[in-house]
């Protein structure tokens, strides 16, 4: 008899903890209580949202990233992706953050859009 082997579970309920004129930080809850594979890491990928340029990956182990140098006035698209020794989950809800940025007030916005 033999064990079928699982992909890990995408991360769960991915939030914006911060964001600054240039930069976006991400949390997300880990999946490794609730599948058969480990997650032993994640990545993150992100690019200019709909933009056909490559997406920038990202591995992290900590479920939560700190991505700088974006860009003020700029849609991003982030993805997240649980990585286990038995390949790459799915990601979880693409997240969609524009970042504005006022100069010296310190003023900024985002806003945020969830698809699966």
């Amino acid at each position: 008899m033999f064990a079928v082997k699982e992909l890990p579970q995408p991360p769960l309920n991915v939030i914006v903890l911060d964001v600054t004129f240039n930069s976006v930080k991400l949390a997300w809850n880990s999946t490794s209580n609730t599948t058969k594979a480990p997650v032993k890491s994640y990545v993150v990928r992100y690019r200019r949202n709909g933009s056909s340029d490559d997406f920038v990956e990202i591995s992290v182990w900590k479920p939560e990233i700190l991505v700088g140098g974006l860009s003020p006035h700029t849609a991003y698209e982030f993805h997240v992706f649980a990585v286990s020794d038995v390949g790459q989950s799915h990601y979880a809800a693409s997240i969609a953050v524009t970042i504005s940025y006022a100069g010296q007030e310190g003023f900024f916005s985002f806003y945020l859009f969830f698809t699966q």
